[in-house]
């Protein structure tokens, strides 16, 4: 036989076990049973496949396989780290207690106890499946998404949770609705990652709507920024502060991404990081002193999107050569975006008090 006719033949054999694996169970399902499905004799089975446990494996490898590289194609078209794992768990997680794939892995685990075969098998691909979820919380550190101290360890306990609830879900039906697997799965990725649980979703992704409620991915905008994010912009104004006082443009351009745009009153001011410049120069040549103070700060983000916005009263105070020092009060909202070096200010919106 050629070799593309033997590998089409091959996965024939394992997509028909696979179906019969789904009806009756690994214990349950015989090579005759396989045989019958395709229409051929029992020898032919052999002749690719050595005994019945070399079979049963090989189809679960293929089907297994095939799941988890969908789901990683799915999970890397999404546009942030946060909705990378949103789609992750999102695909794990049963649609059901009748879910036919979770109903194979199940079985599964409980055929590796008894099937020397299928055993390595099995743990490789849960290791997969660990690696899968690792790789985006590594991802997600990198772009400064997430705080994630241990990707490894968090992986594991992702995973895991998933495992096990999935097992109550699909195998006792009415102990646990998929709302609340989701919910637990949110609080657990957001506990890993340093975000808050409403920030594990994908914004891009069109949701989907039951009987005209809303669906449980639905985007209602930005939120209160998560403590990690909250701890990044509060770090990132802070050294905005320290290099207005010490007139130290070279720092203070940091806080600006270089086509930042900056209005007041709403009037455009300055539109790139040049013009920003020259304004800032402006003011370090006319006072020997420049401070701003923040007598009111709330940050407010959009995880999955990447952006967010801070809204401030500021004070700030200033010292025309030896002159008396004067005080204006600004409202202030500066608008930013992540990006791999962390967040940096896109858009400053400023008003007179």
């Amino acid at each position: 036989m050629k070799k593309e006719t033997v590998e089409k033949r091959r996965i024939e054999i394992l997509e028909a076990t696979c179906d019969v694996v789904i009806e009756r169970g690994f214990a349950g399902t015989r090579v005759a049973d396989v045989a019958k499905r395709l229409g051929v004799s029992n020898s032919l089975i052999h002749y690719h496949f050595a005994s019945k446990e070399e079979l049963l494996a090989a189809a679960f490898e293929h089907y297994a396989h095939k799941d988890l590289s969908e789901m990683q194609v799915d999970s890397d078209s999404a546009p942030t780290a946060a909705a990378k794992l949103w789609r992750l768990i999102e695909s794990y997680v049963p649609e059901g207690s009748d879910d036919v794939e979770w109903m194979l892995w199940i079985d599964a685990w409980g055929e590796a106890l008894r099937n020397p075969k299928m055993k390595p098998i099995s743990q490789d691909l849960d290791e997969q499946s660990i690696a899968v979820f690792e790789k985006v919380l590594r991802a997600g550190n990198e772009s400064g998404e997430f705080h994630c101290v241990h990707p490894r360890e968090s992986a594991t306990r992702i995973s895991g949770l998933i495992d096990g609830l999935a097992v109550q879900y699909a195998a006792h039906e009415g102990v646990l609705k998929r709302k609340e697997f989701i919910r637990l799965m949110r609080q657990l990725a957001a506990a890993e990652t340093g975000l808050s649980p409403d920030d594990i979703r994908d914004t891009r992704r069109t949701p989907k709507s039951t009987n005209g409620l809303k669906n449980i991915d639905q985007d209602d905008g930005p939120r209160p920024a998560s403590l990690a994010t909250d701890f990044d912009l509060r770090q990132l104004v802070s050294q905005y502060q320290d290099a207005l006082s010490r007139h130290d443009f070279s720092r203070l351009k940091n806080y600006f991404l270089d086509d930042a745009k900056h209005s007041e009153d709403g009037k455009l001011v300055a539109s790139d990081m040049s013009q920003i410049q020259t304004r800032f120069n402006a003011d370090f040549e006319a006072s020997t002193a420049v401070i701003e103070v923040l007598l009111s700060v709330a940050f407010y983000a959009d995880e999955g999107n990447g952006t967010a916005h801070g809204n401030f009263i500021v004070e700030r105070r200033t010292r025309p050569g030896n002159q008396k020092p004067s005080v204006d009060l600004f409202r202030r909202t500066d608008t930013y975006r992540r990006t791999s070096q962390g967040w940096r200010c896109i858009d400053r919106q400023q008003t007179a008090i």
